[in-house]
């Protein structure tokens, strides 16, 4: 391979003030005679997290620690996108990924170990084991900060703190910044890597030349979606700077080989009686599976609560899947064993690309997961797909239940 060049580049809508929820950020990738290295796009971002938001470039109060305001821990900085849209001037449209945080957190819940949180990926996109690590995680801080030990009556100094060691005596720590202890100078930081259909990929690298420009637009979440926990209320908001895309890429041969990449397509419903049928015609015409995942709209609605949470399905019977394959072959297929649930969305996840994904990290991350595999490609734009939903709750005309659909697919260019 030729010599790989690393690639920056900055919103065409940029904002010197940055982005707040539910604006989109807009790159343009141009790069006539370079090739893009697949699944080498990162995104970059300065973060300002506010307990009291009043605008973007306003006086927002920043979050403090005992404020115990953060985000989803397992998914870190993905948190902050909900809609990201991937199109080149040559293909059109490849990929429009709604409900993103959610997608974010189901990948996330299969794929990811309790030993993966502590790598160095993992803590660049902010991704913790604990929860107390997604408050942590979007504080600002003070890099010019020192640990010194202490006495418990006072006394500050290391060479202090090591005699009374020494001695066996017990001491505690004080956090000393050149600007006080409560200073909290820079941004938190992020380095994540988007799950679009560029960074799914497999075969070729992709020829700028031959594809155009590739235009990528991501819509932030809203603060409430992204935030949660503590003191957070309908007040807490957030703001995005210094957006930056990063890629790899090296000289154009002048060739476009076959590339595959995988995508999701997300459908939203809400379950509100014992029966509940979704019935969906889905812009997927090579579909090799769904995902089903839930959580309540009270839970959506407390802005205490993480409403990205991958909850249970409140007394679930049976499930049961209605569509045709290729053949025009009308496919029932039930299923009524706890386990069995959640093995078929494992097994969707699997089929869909996300070859990592197993039962015991599901259970592990505390998620539910449950759909099937279609063990084909089906083209879901000839036919209707349908899922019923049986539960044996008496709560759910008062306590609605957001059902979250996820179709995995393949794209080809």
């Amino acid at each position: 391979m030729a010599a790989v060049t690393y690639n920056h580049v900055v919103p065409e809508n940029n904002s010197p003030d940055g982005f707040a929820e539910n604006q989109t950020i807009s790159f343009v990738i141009k790069g006539d005679g370079k090739k893009m290295i697949k699944n080498s796009l990162r995104l970059d971002f300065d973060l300002e997290c506010s307990s009291n938001f009043v605008a973007v470039g306003g006086a927002n109060t920043l979050v403090r620690p005992n404020d115990r305001i953060g985000i989803n821990n397992k998914i870190g900085g993905h948190s902050f996108i909900s809609d990201m849209v991937v199109e080149s001037a040559s293909n059109g449209v490849l990929e429009q990924l709604s409900d993103y945080g959610r997608m974010a957190n189901v990948l996330s819940t299969a794929t990811m170990s309790e030993e993966q949180y502590y790598t160095q990926t993992a803590q660049a996109e902010g991704r913790q084991s604990c929860v107390d690590g997604g408050r942590y995680a979007v504080q600002a801080v003070a890099p010019s900060s020192m640990i010194v030990a202490r006495a418990p009556g006072g006394g500050v100094g290391a060479t202090f703190g090591q005699k009374l060691t020494s001695l066996g005596l017990a001491i505690t720590h004080d956090i000393i910044s050149t600007g006080g202890v409560n200073d909290k100078s820079s941004p938190a930081q992020f380095s994540i890597k988007p799950y679009c259909c560029l960074n799914r990929a497999v075969g070729d690298d992709i020829s700028l030349a031959k594809m155009g420009f590739i235009r990528i637009e991501i819509t932030l979440a809203r603060s409430l979606l992204a935030l949660h926990g503590g003191t957070c209320t309908a007040a807490a908001g957030y703001v995005v700077r210094n957006p930056r895309l990063r890629y790899l890429s090296y000289p154009d041969n002048g060739k476009q080989g076959k590339v595959m990449m995988n995508t999701v397509v997300s459908l939203r419903s809400t379950a509100n009686s014992q029966f509940h049928n979704v019935q969906a015609r889905v812009p997927l015409k090579a579909s090799s599976g769904v995902v089903i995942s839930y959580i309540d709209q009270q839970r959506v609605r407390d802005t205490r609560e993480d409403s990205l949470a991958l909850e249970q399905y409140p007394r679930l019977d049976r499930i049961e899947f209605l569509f045709a394959d290729n053949n025009q072959k009308y496919i029932q297929y039930p299923v009524e064993d706890k386990e069995t649930m959640v093995k078929l969305g494992v097994d969707a996840l699997v089929q869909g690309g996300v070859h990592q994904a197993t039962l015991n990290r599901v259970a592990a991350n505390d998620g539910t997961l449950h759909g099937l595999a279609f063990q084909q490609f089906i083209d879901l734009t000839r036919t209707k797909f349908n899922v019923q939903l049986t539960s044996s709750s008496a709560n759910m005309s008062t306590n609605p239940i957001d059902v979250f659909l996820m179709f995995m697919g393949m794209i080809e260019i």
